[in-house]
């Protein structure tokens, strides 16, 4: 990454946080710059979550009413949030919702409302993943981060692989939702 572009990102955060919110000509016109040159910066922040992207510019990103700085730590447990298995929950408004694993992040993508899309992190690749055509192994021998493990994957194949070596159970999102509401449920009971 150029020192040029470094300091441009570094400057695009710091105009964000005086006016709250800027539009790609505003960036164009206070950098000096194409408007390319300002979404390639601007997705460059969005990935690392530094910044929400919205149609025709962006702001800076909010967790519910909490500031930026409390983005790292999982709404659900408090624990640290691990690029490794993020779990993204995007709302109609903007603003994201982090959670630290898929276990916390499927728990608050089933509580909360106006939900606009989800996002998770693909276990053994890292990339970010669509949380609804992700597939989720539960409770496999892999204990990362919250119980039961919840783990997901972007292939099936790879899923299956990974399956055979450490069981689970391979369910979609919809139907590990279903399992976790249920054995919430059966703990209850108890």
């Amino acid at each position: 990454m150029s020192t040029n572009s470094l300091n441009r990102e570094t400057k695009i955060l710091e105009y964000l946080k005086e006016h709250g919110s800027a539009s790609i000509q505003d960036l164009v016109e206070a950098f000096g710059v194409s408007n390319m040159t300002i979404h390639r910066d601007l997705n460059k922040l969005a990935e690392t979550g530094l910044l929400v992207k919205k149609h025709g510019g962006a702001t800076l990103p909010n967790v519910g009413n909490k500031p930026m700085e409390d983005v790292s730590t999982c709404a659900m447990c408090g624990k640290a949030v691990s690029q490794r298995t993020v779990f993204i929950v995007k709302l109609d408004n903007g603003d994201e919702i982090r959670a630290c694993c898929s276990h916390c992040g499927l728990m608050l993508q089933s509580r909360t409302e106006n939900v606009w899309q989800s996002l998770t992190a693909d276990y053994l690749y890292g990339h970010m993943i669509s949380a609804g055509q992700a597939l989720y192994l539960v409770g496999s021998e892999v204990n990362i981060c919250c119980v039961p493990s919840i783990l997901a994957f972007g292939s099936r194949a790879d899923a299956e692989k990974f399956q055979k070596g450490f069981g689970g159970n391979l369910l979609g999102m919809d139907e590990t939702i279903q399992h976790m509401h249920g054995m919430m449920h059966m703990h209850s009971d108890m």
